[in-house]
């Protein structure tokens, strides 16, 4: 096999930060990386947990490899960063951004992690034509789409040229299988579930947050809708806020 030559800039350098014998493992979401987290994933450690964020395989490195990557890859990828973690932690909670909520969703289904946070988890999406994708990954792979939006930051700026400026069928309909995957989980979760959601979210709708809060079987669980903020919480104009409600959650306040 040919790999592609790609390079992983810092941004989408994984994230391990030790802490105490609380571990939190962080899942970013579809074409994201684990800069996403940043912010969350420091301060989650400053309060004592031990922090993962993987990165999860075709991501933040080149378009090519993201292409050469499929849905069981990112759950491997995922459940290997669980085991890791729980193997020097005595508790793992998990908390999972976009496509990493709906595997954090698939994750908790099986291996019953004490907290679960969902942040705009993508059991369902805006964008109706996620269900053709199946059958349009047979003709495009990739397709450029309108990108006017620039980063000062080199490395952003590299993501959204590598993965931000085209819509990939064949890697949507990866995506498009783990949310009927995550759908068909989240009645056998029992872990205490935060689900969070952004009343500007231009990607899932407000019916997704409500979708997961209504079929979890959790005994505790709560739906926390911000405002402001758009699709990506954890580092948008409430993520301070965000991050506290994230804290607050996972140390039992």
């Amino acid at each position: 096999m040919n790999f592609p030559r790609c390079k992983t800039v810092e941004k989408s350098l994984p994230i391990f930060l030790e802490g105490g014998n609380e571990g939190a493992l962080f899942i970013h979401g579809y074409t994201g990386s684990p800069h996403d987290f940043e912010y969350m994933a420091k301060e989650v450690n400053r309060v004592g947990f031990t922090v993962s964020v993987p990165r999860l395989p075709g991501h933040g490195t080149c378009g090519e490899d993201f292409l050469m990557t499929t849905a069981r890859d990112w759950l491997r990828r995922v459940f290997d960063a669980y085991y890791d973690l729980k193997a020097i932690c005595d508790r793992v909670h998990v908390v999972g951004l976009s496509m990493g909520g709906v595997i954090a969703l698939i994750l908790a289904s099986q291996m019953n992690p004490p907290k679960l946070v969902t942040l705009a988890a993508a059991t369902h999406v805006f964008d109706k034509r996620i269900v053709l994708t199946p059958l349009l990954k047979l003709f495009s792979k990739k397709m450029p789409r309108e990108s006017t939006e620039k980063y000062e930051d080199p490395d952003i700026e590299y993501l959204r040229k590598e993965y931000w400026s085209y819509n990939w069928p064949k890697q949507a309909a990866e995506l498009y299988k783990l949310m009927r995957l995550a759908r068909k989980s989240v009645s056998k979760i029992t872990s205490d579930t935060l689900v969070v959601a952004a009343k500007n979210d231009n990607m899932v709708p407000m019916k997704a947050a409500e979708f997961i809060y209504n079929n979890i079987r959790s005994e505790n669980k709560k739906l926390l809708v911000f405002e402001k903020s758009g699709h990506v919480l954890s580092n948008d104009v409430e993520k301070e806020d965000v991050t506290k409600a994230v804290i607050e959650w996972l140390k039992g306040e």
